[in-house]
């Protein structure tokens, strides 16, 4: 039953034909029929929201294969946190090989000639884990390559096999 009078209300009714009350009624129905689905679909707003949320407190940027591409050739540098097997297998062109424990200072050496550090692994999980250490203490701008150089070989992207390139 109506307590009081909202205009709201009265156009949603008159549109739809259905009150508020018993949308709300038919709502709480559902619900105790399917709380497995509800309680799904709560967890799953959670934790988009929590994504979305931790996305924008990033302090780095995440890069496709073209967006990769597109910041190499305006004169970003790539720092290949594989081993030296893996990046001899196959690199991104012009990319600097660096091991993990000398990854700031490469970092810092490249803060002068770089507008922007791009850090690529073989699946992202290892450069993503980095750049959220490195993120607040670099002073260039830090990116990963989203989903690694696995990514970037399924996107066509070319690689360069061998010993060319430079490594550390």
């Amino acid at each position: 039953m109506w307590i009081g009078y909202n205009f709201h209300s009265e156009i949603f009714y008159r549109q739809t034909g259905v009150s508020i009350p018993l949308l709300i009624q038919q709502f709480t129905v559902f619900a105790h029929h399917h709380y497995l689905l509800v309680g799904a679909f709560v967890i799953i707003s959670i934790l988009l929201v929590a994504d979305t949320i931790e996305r924008k407190r990033r302090q780095y940027q995440e890069l496709d294969s073209q967006g990769v591409a597109l910041s190499a050739n305006r004169g970003a540098s790539i720092l290949d946190l594989r081993d030296r097997q893996a990046f001899e297998s196959g690199h991104i062109a012009h990319a600097i090989r660096a091991d993990e424990k000398d990854i700031s200072s490469r970092i810092q050496e490249l803060a002068g000639r770089s507008s922007l550090v791009i850090l690529c692994c073989e699946n992202g999980e290892r450069s993503s884990k980095l750049a959220k250490q490195l993120a607040g203490k670099a002073s260039v701008p830090l990116a990963i390559l989203k989903n690694g150089l696995a990514q970037w070989q399924r996107d066509h992207f070319p690689v360069i096999r061998g010993r060319e390139g430079k490594t550390g």
